[in-house]
């Protein structure tokens, strides 16, 4: 298979851009030097569009310009967005909910799979610089797939792991068509699950590692959509590539612990979680596919013993991932830190992961210099990159 992008980089740079007043095209010059020929960019329907058939200029404008900087560095992009539209009857107007499936004609659970088939249209026919849409984000878990009105409840109802898996392949197949129309030239990824816990949703049972968690989601898609009781029963018709994210956690006993914290060294086992997946898309005879790994990193919580640790487990990864022959890109999660962001809003709590969060990057915050973290230097010794990351980094400072 197709090795030429193998290793690739998220970041939400458009929101980078608007938070901080970054030259979001430029940062590309970062991925470039990294050695990296992929990247993959939130793009969100709802930050993007008014409504599934109308563009926001300004946005479109700033997403054009950062895509057409991609092509100029021949940097394969794969655009992502987990928010869509709801329409008028739901609790809510937008977001990660769905009303409770409905396949009556006219039911509000049909008219949203109907929006969102027209975003998806809308979407490709704006940008046909992007080669990938990855229609979903981590699915399988409550935090992005729950009830309309789920919000407003404490988060206590959410929806049950065979429903969430139900209206996913809807959601897939609606998605897929709307991409098609718009640019039948793109490819369409699955949504990427993720790991699975009882707290989180996702249905695996709790005495497997958590990130089985990918290939138990996997399983539960295809074998609906081998059932012939939903759209098709063809996976070309939900998705061309398949895509989940393969963090490393930790395998202690973390009890209340974040699972990200003080991970040990991937070794076989990391590697089988993926081919565990692998394994489900050869079951149902879709072993011919690529996958796309769309997000996996590290997060050293400003520790300089894990960072260096780290930026060891980085490569050892990148080269589990270049040796196995399914993989289209690992994309690293993910360019820059966030902690010059925190420090503003006065706070080092304001956002998912909270601390754990703002350590992904692999620069400093913009803020705090731009400047190479271990794990870039790790990559960029995978890749053979011989550009100067911290004088890049300088120029790119704010």
């Amino acid at each position: 298979m197709d090795k030429t992008r193998l290793f690739g980089v998220g970041e939400p740079l458009i929101q980078r851009q608007r938070d901080q007043g970054i030259n979001a095209p430029a940062y590309m010059e970062l991925v470039k030097g990294l050695g990296c020929t992929a990247y993959r960019s939130w793009m969100h329907l709802t930050e993007i569009l008014k409504d599934p058939s109308t563009p926001i200029p300004e946005a479109v404008l700033q997403h054009t310009a950062l895509l057409d900087k991609c092509k100029e560095l021949d940097i394969e992009v794969t655009g992502m967005s987990h928010e869509w539209f709801l329409p008028e009857g739901c609790i809510q107007k937008s977001g990660h909910a769905m009303p409770k499936r409905d396949l009556t004609e006219g039911s509000l659970y049909m008219k949203t799979l109907a929006m969102l088939e027209e975003s998806w249209y809308t979407m490709a026919s704006l940008f046909p610089q992007v080669a990938i849409w990855e229609v979903g984000n981590e699915w399988n878990l409550n935090a992005f797939l729950h009830p309309d009105g789920f919000l407003d409840t404490d988060m206590t109802h959410p929806f049950s792991p065979d429903e969430k898996y139900d209206i996913a392949v809807d959601m897939m197949y609606f998605s897929a068509k709307g991409v098609r129309r718009g640019n039948p030239k793109a490819k369409v990824a699955s949504f990427s699950p993720a790991l699975s816990t009882p707290g989180l949703g996702g249905g695996l049972p709790d005495f497997f590692p958590v990130m089985y968690g990918v290939a138990w989601a996997l399983d539960q898609v295809y074998s609906r959509i081998k059932s012939g009781k939903f759209w098709s029963t063809d996976t070309n018709d939900y998705f061309d590539i398949v895509a989940w994210h393969p963090y490393v956690f930790t395998t202690k006993d973390v009890c209340d612990r974040d699972l990200f914290l003080d991970v040990e060294e991937p070794d076989t086992l990391w590697r089988d979680y993926n081919d565990a997946a692998y394994r489900v898309m050869r079951k149902y005879g879709d072993g011919d596919k690529e996958a796309i790994l769309t997000e996996t990193g590290f997060t050293d919580c400003g520790n300089p013993e894990w960072e260096e640790r780290y930026g060891r487990y980085n490569k050892k990864i990148m080269d589990y991932a270049a040796k196995m022959p399914y993989v289209r890109t690992l994309h690293n999660f993910r360019l820059l830190n966030e902690n010059a962001m925190l420090k503003r809003a006065g706070i080092e709590d304001n956002q998912i992961g909270g601390l754990t969060e703002v350590y992904f990057g692999l620069f400093t915050d913009p803020e705090d210099g731009c400047q190479p973290r271990a794990r870039a230097l790790a990559i960029q010794e995978m890749t053979g990159s011989d550009t100067d990351l911290a004088a890049l980094g300088k120029s790119l400072a704010i």
